[in-house]
């Protein structure tokens, strides 16, 4: 039934290579990274056939699309999932950005887990009033989590790890400290996360870096699990851009998430809209930042045990 559903949504993209607009469809979230190239879609189709016919473990309870769990993986266990994000939403210009990222995440036992992101990102703006850009980057990340205490005690800890290049010329940094703890058939996790961000680039003769960013971020979830299969809640996010030139702003959102859950798959869709931008300088002095963010993200997840 589910790999129906899921040709169901692969379909009607055969053709869509490079094309987007601001009505954002449940299809295109999922496998929009997939309209580039029709044999990557028909290879993707014949994984999922074959993962769905072996009988596997439990995959990880992964229950949020942007606030982590101290949950972790058992040893040797190995999941992979499916990220898709579209940002879209900028002030006086056309924006539509696609971030895709396949994860394989490996339990390494005595509560250590890593993971090996493969990155995508695609962003379509306009410069002028005649037409529009398209930028295409790709990336690698390998995180690192490690849990302390699980969420059935009082209070689950988890510390996690991640470095990343992007592009060629941008290294990544981060750092995430993980709380959450569940109380009957509710869940309540708390992230706090510090990053840091450098560009590189050839400036006579040598690289040269001058400018970084190290965004701090607030991250609370709430899910509300109905059944076994399925959960109900959501995140709040609040961004802070902190660069070179000092504290830019501090920027809001928050948005329903749901969770549907198989034995050994699961489904996560988040609409994230920005709500407030919480410390107005001079770089961004408005209610909303709409140029370095953006109006509206929605993010959708597919995971899959393999072992």
């Amino acid at each position: 039934m589910i790999v129906i559903v899921m040709s169901r949504f692969i379909r009607p993209f055969t053709c869509c290579e490079n094309r987007f607009s601001n009505s954002v469809t449940v299809g295109g979230l999922v496998f929009g990274f997939l309209c580039s190239n029709y044999i990557m879609k028909k290879l993707f189709m014949a994984a999922v056939v074959v993962i769905f016919t072996i009988s596997a473990v439990n995959a990880q309870d992964r229950f949020f699309a942007r606030t982590y769990t101290t949950n972790i993986l058992p040893k040797n266990a190995i999941d992979l999932e499916f990220w898709h994000t579209s940002r879209f939403g900028h002030l006086d210009q056309y924006y539509n950005a696609q971030d895709q990222r396949m994860e394989i995440e490996v339990g390494l036992g005595k509560n250590w887990q890593t993971a090996f992101y493969f990155n995508r990102y695609q962003t379509r703006f306009s410069e002028t009033d005649q037409g529009t850009t398209t930028s295409n980057e790709i990336g690698f990340s390998n995180e690192w989590k490690w849990k302390a205490s699980g969420p059935s005690r009082k209070l689950g800890v988890a510390l996690y790890g991640e470095w990343g290049i992007k592009g060629g010329d941008e290294v990544e940094f981060e750092t995430k400290l993980i709380l959450d703890r569940n109380f009957g058939k509710n869940l309540l996790a708390f992230n706090g996360v510090f990053e840091y961000e450098r560009e590189f680039e050839w400036d006579h003769g040598k690289v040269e870096s001058e400018e970084w960013k190290s965004p701090i971020e607030l991250d609370l979830g709430y899910m509300y699990n109905i059944n076994t299969s399925f959960g109900v809640g959501f995140e709040l996010r609040n961004h802070n851009d902190i660069t070179s030139d000092g504290w830019e702003h501090s920027v809001l959102f928050g948005g329903p998430t749901i969770n549907y859950r198989g034995n050994n798959w699961f489904v996560i869709a988040n609409y994230l809209p920005q709500w407030v931008n919480l410390h107005k300088t001079a770089v961004a002095p408005g209610n909303k930042v709409l140029d370095e963010h953006e109006r509206t993200e929605v993010r959708i997840l597919v995971g899959i045990s393999l072992k």
